[in-house]
This record gives structure tokens, C-alpha cells and sequence, in this order.
């Protein structure tokens, strides 16, 4: 494709949930003129042609396809994924497809075995991997800062029933559960920047919440060189709670980004003295910076930098722990 105006794209959006609005309403902020939406829910599209007029409404997934997108955003359950990806890439659309990557992997490699001989886009929204406080504490480390990283230490948690009060309506509580999480498992894998060689996990649901998928998460990983990491992601924590920790031999990292609105950096030193650094952030802003990667490789045929392969790391360690053979 010869270099073109992204605004210009043709956008399809499969999936017009909490994610899909927000990319729908993102899509639009960054001037996208034309933007065709389809959900298995009449209520929800509708709900996001009321957030965003003049988008336009499908009647199914084959009739949005039919309208020849150049671009198709997969904002689905997790378990759709693959297969629509794989519809899109048939008929000759780039694709965006929101995190996890899929719930096993199935039709993954024919999904890049598709992406390599077309030569389309495919890129997998891990979005908090374009947080600034996240980036900036990436950019200290990559410094040097606190020397050589030994340890990963990530924990999320929030109350889903006060974050979605129909959260018994969700498919997170029927098969993902806080597995739904794995940005964080993600960072841990992005920070380390090597291969995992080994994964241990507990997991189930353990609060009266009503999941029949597990509402709290432990995981353990061990990386090729001398790196460990342990990520907690739990589905009741009050107040909403996000941190991740980046121990190194010469020093800490303590990133604070529960809130949406402003992020907090520690930065230890050997001496034992503490540096802070705070940032004001939106939570649209990840959003924003993702969406506009996708669109500009899209249109000026450049990288992506979350590829299929990037989303299959923090995929095959759930799967390791979930799934042993």
C-alpha cells in the first residue's frame, strides 16, 4: 500500500463493549473518517453509535467485512479471536486484535502462516505497554540505572463487581477469570526482555463473588538468566491497587500506577537514598498512542511493535500453568 493519510483508512470495529467504545471514540478522536461497527447486541451498538454519531452500524460480522475495510479492530471475547482474525486476513484487512491474544493456541500459526504471506498487519492491544510512567521506568532501566535486573515484581488487583456491576454477565467470570489480567504478566515478560524457562502458578476462585473462573491469580516465573518474576492479579482487591517493582543490582525501580489519572516513579539507589518523580496521564492516552501505531503502519507500512509472537509469551505461560502436560 502506498503511503496514505491514516485518517483516510477504511475502520472496522468487531465488538462494541467497554473496549470496543473506547477504540471507537479513540478512532474518532484521531480524526478516522470512516468507521463502521458491528456487536452481536443491537443495545451495545447502538450505545456506541450514541457515544460516537455518524459511525456506521453492520448487521453481522460478514456484512462489516463485506463493506471492504482496509482495517478491522477485533474487540470480542478472548475465544473469538483467531477465527475472525484469520475471516479478516482472508479478505485482505489488517488486523488489531485486543489482548489476550486467544484463550489456547489453536489456528495461531496458521494466523501468522496468513500474516506472513499476505504481508498484512496484525498487532495484539497490549496497551499499558504505551503508559508513560511504564515507559519511563523502561527507559531507566534500559540506562542502566539500577544495573543488571535480578527481580520482577507485579501485582494488580481490583473489585469487579464495582468496575461492572453486571460482571456476572461477562465471560470473565465464566472462563478467564483474572487470567483477563495478563497485561501485567506481560510487563513482567517485557521488562525481563528474555525468554521465561520456567512457570509455576496457583490459582481458583476464592471469594463468594459467584466466579466460576478463578478470581485470584498467583504466578512464578524463572527467565534463561538469572531473572525471576511473580505476578499477582486478583479480581477483588478494594481499593483498585497497581504496581509493578524492578529490582536490580544496584538499585530498585517502584512504578505506582493505580490510578488512571497520575503515576508515581521510586527510584532507589545503592546509597539507600529515594528519588520520586510523578506524572499526570489519562487513561485514553495508552490508548490513543497504541491505536495511532497501528494506523501509521497501516498507512505508511511500518512496524508494529506487539506482534503475534510478543502476545504468544504471556499466552504460553497461562497456558503452561493452566494447561501442563
Amino acid at each position: 500500500m502506498d503511503n496514505l493519510d491514516y485518517k483516510k483508512l477504511k475502520v472496522a470495529v468487531a465488538g462494541c463493549g467497554s473496549i470496543g467504545k473506547r477504540h471507537i471514540r479513540i478512532l474518532h478522536t484521531l480524526g478516522v473518517e470512516d468507521i463502521r461497527v458491528f456487536d452481536s447486541s443491537r443495545e451495545k451498538m447502538e450505545a456506541a453509535l450514541a457515544g460516537t454519531p455518524g459511525i456506521g452500524l453492520a448487521d453481522s460480522y460478514d456484512d462489516l467485512l463485506d463493506s471492504h475495510p482496509e482495517v478491522v479492530f477485533i474487540l470480542t471475547p478472548t475465544g473469538l479471536h483467531i477465527d475472525m482474525a484469520v475471516q479478516a486476513l482472508t479478505r485482505g484487512c489488517h488486523v488489531f486484535l485486543e489482548k489476550p491474544l486467544s484463550v489456547d493456541l489453536d489456528g495461531v500459526a496458521h494466523l501468522k502462516e496468513l500474516r506472513d504471506r499476505t504481508g498484512l498487519k496484525v498487532m495484539v492491544g497490549f496497551c499499558f505497554r504505551y503508559h508513560q510512567g511504564l515507559l519511563r521506568a523502561k527507559d531507566l532501566l534500559s540506562q542502566g540505572e539500577i544495573g543488571r535486573l535480578i527481580s520482577v515484581r507485579a501485582m494488580v488487583g481490583e473489585h469487579l463487581p464495582t468496575v461492572r456491576r453486571d460482571y456476572r454477565k461477562t465471560y470473565y467470570v465464566k472462563y478467564s477469570g483474572a487470567f483477563e489480567m495478563v497485561h501485567d504478566l506481560d510487563l513482567a515478560i517485557w521488562y525481563a526482555g528474555q525468554p521465561v524457562k520456567r512457570s509455576y502458578g496457583i490459582y481458583g476462585a476464592y471469594t463468594d463473588l459467584g466466579f466460576e473462573s478463578p478470581d485470584n491469580v498467583e504466578l512464578l516465573l524463572e527467565f534463561e538468566d538469572r531473572l525471576s518474576a511473580s505476578i499477582h492479579l486478583d479480581f477483588y482487591q478494594r481499593p483498585r491497587r497497581r504496581v509493578m517493582e524492578l529490582v536490580g543490582t544496584e538499585g530498585t525501580i517502584l512504578i505506582d500506577f493505580s490510578r488512571w489519572e497520575d503515576y508515581t516513579i521510586y527510584l532507589g539507589r545503592a546509597d539507600g537514598n529515594w528519588e520520586k518523580e510523578t506524572g499526570v496521564t489519562t487513561r485514553d492516552d495508552m490508548f490513543i498512542d497504541e491505536d495511532l501505531e497501528f494506523l501509521r503502519a497501516v498507512a505508511e507500512d511500518l512496524p508494529v511493535s506487539c506482534t503475534i509472537e510478543e502476545a504468544c509469551k504471556s499466552l504460553e505461560v497461562v497456558l503452561s500453568v493452566t494447561r501442563p502436560l
